[in-house]
């Protein structure tokens, strides 16, 4: 479980929204996918994380737990964000109010549009596909713990391991990155 500052849950609310609110299929599923993706290419293009929330290897793709229960249960963290609707397709997210871009940096922004362009009008299963491709941090992730198998055969749903999202880094951005997550994580600790 991760312990969110006022700071870190406004962002994070913000992200959702702002998926919802652009995605062609504003869902659960797709809400979820979406943002790893957000901060996988962040951390791909700057070398930093962009909302330093942990992602866990289950059989359909990455995961951040947390926001997998606010968008399960009905939301608490993200009451203030956003709406779940249940209906015959899945639990859609309605945003609750306006997007805040000031929220986040212009390379932030930057990479949530990209995301969103190219991927936003894709749906669960497209969006599975691709955090399942090969080479994928998911994918290599679940190979290095043994977990495709598994998954492959329904013997697990989800599993405790934490993608690295750094590990595909060279060594010194690989270092800058962990070194900038450990010090966001370290003031997360201190405002809550």
């Amino acid at each position: 479980m991760c312990r969110f500052s006022e700071t870190s849950k406004v962002r994070l609310g913000n992200a959702v929204i702002y998926i919802a609110a652009q995605a062609r299929y504003p869902y659960k599923t797709e809400v979820l996918k979406l943002l790893y993706l957000m901060e996988e290419r962040m951390v791909q293009l700057y070398h930093i994380p962009m909302l330093s929330i942990p992602y866990s290897v289950w059989r359909l793709g990455p995961v951040s737990v947390d926001v997998f229960e606010e968008l399960s249960d009905g939301p608490v963290l993200l009451s203030e964000f956003v709406t779940l609707q249940f209906n015959g397709q899945g639990i859609k997210v309605t945003p609750s109010r306006e997007f805040d871009e000031d929220e986040f940096s212009d390379a932030e922004l930057q990479v949530m549009q990209e995301i969103m362009h190219k991927y936003g009008a894709m749906n669960s299963e497209q969006l599975i596909a691709l955090t399942h491709r090969d080479g994928s941090l998911w994918q290599e992730t679940a190979k290095e713990h043994g977990l495709l198998v598994d998954f492959q055969q329904r013997r697990a749903n989800s599993s405790t391991v934490i993608i690295d999202m750094g590990r595909q880094l060279c060594p010194d951005d690989r270092a800058y990155y962990e070194e900038v997550l450990e010090n966001r994580l370290m003031a997360d600790q201190l405002r809550s």
